[in-house]
């Protein structure tokens, strides 16, 4: 849930962003030093997105092993014939106990899913945004306080994180409660909490944006 919510918030606002510099092309902006302008702006922003989805993927993992892999992956439904409850010794499973130890196995491995798609994705998009941070440097496109490009850069992260914590900290965090307080019958599905690690994620990224386009702002005035 957390790839696709800041996927699509991320295609949306680069179609946004080359809308309006469409429209100002009269400045330059699709020069060939001003498309290249572009695409390490755009690239920055797609490093980060990638980012933000590995450093999800490890909160989900790390909230599953403090908090159990039922609070983040769901609670699968128990089968009511279980004839070895949890911690029975020289108990002979039944098929109702054989299904109940594949589900577990199941939430296990989509934990252990979360910190390799995590470490993938971290690692990549940090160093994906880091080479097009020092693209711009090398050939000077840092731009400074009040820069068009720039300016429109922050502001585009910021409402690209904006957006996605609108969607994954409400929804993360009425999974989490819903968990907690309602009541479920043993035998249905209980959905898990796998939006809160992404919408903390985003939360946090979008306070850096928001800082940074605020500052930029100020520094431009």
């Amino acid at each position: 849930m957390t790839a696709g919510v800041l996927v699509s918030a991320g295609v949306l606002g680069v179609i946004v962003l080359v809308a309006a510099l469409f429209f100002q092309r009269a400045s330059g902006a699709f020069s060939a030093r001003g498309i290249l302008r572009v695409y390490l702006y755009v690239g920055s922003l797609a490093g980060i997105l990638a980012l933000a989805v590995g450093l999800g993927s490890l909160l989900d993992y790390g909230i599953a092993r403090v908090a159990g892999d039922d609070f983040v992956y769901g609670t699968p439904p128990v089968p009511v014939a279980v004839s070895c409850p949890p911690g029975a010794q020289n108990c002979e499973p039944g098929p109702a106990d054989v299904i109940l130890r594949q589900q577990e196995r199941q939430n296990e491995q989509r934990r252990n899913e979360d910190l390799i798609r995590g470490l993938t994705f971290a690692v990549f998009g940090a160093v994906f945004w880091g080479a097009h941070v020092v693209a711009r440097r090398a050939l000077h496109e840092e731009e400074a306080a009040g820069g068009p490009l720039r300016r429109g850069y922050l502001m585009l992260g910021t409402a690209v994180f904006g957006l996605a914590t609108v969607i994954l900290v409400p929804t993360g965090v009425y999974q989490a409660l819903s968990n907690a307080v309602l009541e479920a019958p043993p035998d249905t599905f209980r959905p898990g909490a796998d939006a809160l690690g992404g919408g903390i994620t985003a939360l946090v990224i979008w306070l850096i944006y928001l800082r940074l386009a605020v500052g930029d702002l100020r520094s431009g005035a």
